[in-house]
């Protein structure tokens, strides 16, 4: 019996015509019937493609196109890093080179002591001083300040040419151009000064008793550090304080007109281009010390050498005098041509002379002082205030200030060493002078000024608002801010570097 299985079992070989034996049935062989091996699918042949390949042609593009949406990212990013990195360093110049015009401005205001003025107005150390030439760009500096009527000097400006809002006086301050009693009491109400000040006292009235508060108010409690300041008091303004925004920037044509500011106060008597910043100042102080950096001998000191001063003996026994009587001097200015009766020892009237006349009046303002304060503030220097902040002085007047200013030009430095020049000249008589004295110095310390750094040819640039203190050692700056948004008073460069590298209007960073 055969025993195989399977589809297979019991079949021939071979040959035609045998018989196929399936599941137990004969099949002829006639029909020719094969017997195919086990189907294998992973030999089988694959359907040609069709939508399934567009998909991936789809999905291949996409990846591409993400790809260079990220390489065009990645580019940017190296752009705008590359941009920002040479605005950086464009700014680290620009302020580098603003800064090293501060310092010029330091080194000349330290030289307090000097008695030249040619920090007012000095193109040879102020105007398009070279810091850098990287190659590419060629950095300066400018320092200069504004100019009444528009444009601009190379130069500083002191701020004891103005007066001072501690300690000068309302009857002072009503005199300057659009300050209304109104607006002084508001002014010095905030300055904690709205309380009566005493009124300054007549030439016939003023003598060895007369007291210091007579001469100069009292200081105020308040303290500011900016001028800015006076802008949060009730009805001050921008206009008001600063004037017009093209005199600010330097940019003032001097042929050109300027419509009055528009304020609903009372009272306003002119205008001015500048505005009150130019007559106004928080930050000006003398240092009580002689020209030659000394303390000064205070005469109201029983114990102080008087022989230092080298004053005639007859100064000496005045003094002396005072003191024996309980005296005192508000200034040492009271000394000239002084004449009074004091006790003696035993109490006999004698008549005493100062011997202080024009030839011992320079020794004496200089190297002579009624107090010990180290500071004076609110000094107005002689040699450099306009003419319309030496009329608000008690003393004085509008024609004696426009004097004052024309005589002061042909005199020489030695000679506007002290304030004595007025008396010396015939300016102003004994009278006059005591009373203008005591409000007087011919030396300034602290300096009001613009620094300008740009770049040749490309044209950024820089704009720097700066006041400094150079009466302290070291020098030390009171106030920096940028005022870039100003723009240039001018054209970057001077005439010769314009001519070969035409600058552009310039780019403020």
């Amino acid at each position: 019996m055969n025993t195989e299985r399977g589809a297979n079992a019991g079949l021939p070989a071979s040959g035609v015509g045998a018989e196929l034996r399936t599941w137990g049935r004969a099949i002829p062989a006639s029909r020719n019937w094969r017997v195919r091996e086990p189907f294998d699918w992973r030999l089988a042949p694959r359907p040609p493609c069709g939508r399934s390949g567009g998909f991936v042609l789809i999905i291949v593009l996409v990846v591409i196109m993400l790809a260079s949406m990220v390489a065009a990212s990645l580019l940017f990013v190296l752009s705008a890093e590359h941009t920002a990195a040479a605005a950086g360093e464009r700014g680290e110049q620009s302020m580098a080179t603003a800064m090293s015009g501060v310092y010029q401005g330091l080194r000349v205001a330290a030289d307090w002591s000097s008695d030249s003025i040619e920090w007012q107005d000095n193109p040879a150390i102020f105007q398009d001083q070279l810091v850098c030439d990287d190659g590419l760009q060629r950095w300066y500096f400018s320092v200069y300040s504004l100019a009444e009527p528009g444009g601009i000097r190379y130069g500083l400006t002191d701020e004891a040419s103005k007066l001072n809002l501690f300690n000068a006086m309302p009857a002072m301050l009503e005199t300057l151009p659009n300050l209304t009693p109104a607006l002084v009491q508001s002014l010095l109400g905030s300055l904690g000064r709205a309380a009566p000040v005493p009124e300054p006292v007549s030439s016939d009235e003023i003598d060895s008793t007369a007291d210091s508060d007579n001469l100069a108010v009292a200081k105020s409690t308040a303290s500011w550090s900016c001028l800015d300041e006076v802008l949060n008091v009730s009805e001050f303004n921008m206009a008001l304080l600063y004037g017009s925004y093209e005199f600010r920037s330097g940019r003032l044509d001097p042929e050109s007109t300027f419509a009055p500011i528009s304020t609903s106060s009372e009272g306003l008597n002119a205008q001015v281009l500048g505005g009150l910043s130019q007559f106004l100042t928080v930050c000006s102080y003398d240092p009580n010390l002689d020209h030659e950096g000394q303390p000064r001998v205070n005469l109201n000191d029983p114990d102080a050498d008087l022989a230092k001063v080298a004053l005639p003996e007859s100064a000496g026994a005045y003094i002396e005098a005072m003191h024996r009587n309980g005296q005192s001097l508000a200034h040492p200015v009271e000394l000239l041509e002084a004449r009074a009766s004091f006790k003696d020892e035993r109490g006999k009237e004698i008549d005493f002379s100062s011997g202080i006349g024009k030839a011992e009046l320079p020794l004496l303002l200089d190297r002579c002082t009624a107090t010990d304060q180290e500071r004076l503030t609110g000094l107005v220097n002689l040699n450099t205030a306009p003419a319309r902040v030496l009329a608000a002085l008690p003393g004085l007047n509008e024609p004696l200030a426009e004097s004052i200013v024309s005589a002061r030009v042909g005199l020489s430095p030695e000679a506007k060493k002290t304030s004595a020049w007025l008396y010396q000249e015939g300016i102003l008589n004994a009278d006059a002078f005591r009373q203008a004295a005591p409000y007087l110095t011919t030396r300034s310390s602290q300096f009001h000024f613009f620094v300008a750094a740009y770049a040749i040819p490309a044209g950024n640039y820089r704009v720097l608002e700066v006041v400094v203190d150079g009466a302290v050692k070291p020098p030390v700056v009171l106030m920096l801010r940028e005022v870039s948004r100003l723009g240039l008073p001018f054209v970057p460069g001077s005439a010769e570097q314009v001519a070969h590298n035409p600058p552009n209007p310039g780019v403020r960073l």
